[in-house]
């Protein structure tokens, strides 16, 4: 199956990343590693930062197609998204940095919004409360686990389990219901 330029720039870029930081890596070594030229790579994406972001994104959507279906249980999903991050430690570690940071943040609040959101919905309450709000709801669980997921990785991610997840989860549990009640029309 033939690559678009795009993926083969992702891919020399994973590969890079695997053997070193991002800070180390340049859009010439990109370039002379997939064999493009540096309009090309500037065709597809404005920097290392908006490729970096880009890669993320598309292998997450990648895993989520085969691992995080709308039939699996919202706590499930969000494990499998720490695993996910856990199983690409060394490209995640040598990605991450204080420049790319908020980067890394966007792409998990995305991600755990539509599975806290998945939560939220199955609440009676949750048809009273506007869109808006329940948008708000959801982002705002999404962004504490977020922080869980970044203060995990600029600890070097030791192990998935070491995040606090069904903490997190028994606190989402016990406050949505009243949460939604605040918020109902």
């Amino acid at each position: 199956m033939r690559q678009t330029t795009k993926e083969a720039i992702a891919q020399a870029f994973e590969g890079l990343l695997e053997k070193r930081s991002i800070d180390k890596i340049t859009v010439k070594d990109i370039v002379t590693e997939c064999g493009i030229n540096r309009q090309t790579f500037y065709y597809h994406f404005h920097d290392i930062y908006d490729l970096m972001e880009w890669t993320l994104v598309e292998s997450i959507e990648k895993y989520a197609g085969l691992y995080l279906d709308a039939g699996k249980d919202w706590r499930e999903q969000i494990k499998l998204l720490f695993h996910f991050f856990y199983l690409h430690r060394t490209v995640v570690l040598h990605g991450y940095d204080s420049t790319n940071r908020m980067q890394y943040e966007r792409v998990v609040i995305k991600w755990v919004s539509q599975m806290v959101r998945g939560r939220i919905d199955v609440y009676p309450q949750s048809a009273k409360v506007p869109e808006e709000k329940k948008e708000f709801i959801s982002t705002v669980y999404a962004r504490g686990c977020a922080g869980f997921l970044l203060e995990w990785v600029e600890e070097g991610m030791p192990d998935e389990r070491h995040v606090r997840l069904d903490d997190y989860f028994l606190m989402i549990d016990g406050s949505i219901g009243h949460v939604l009640d605040k918020f109902s029309k």
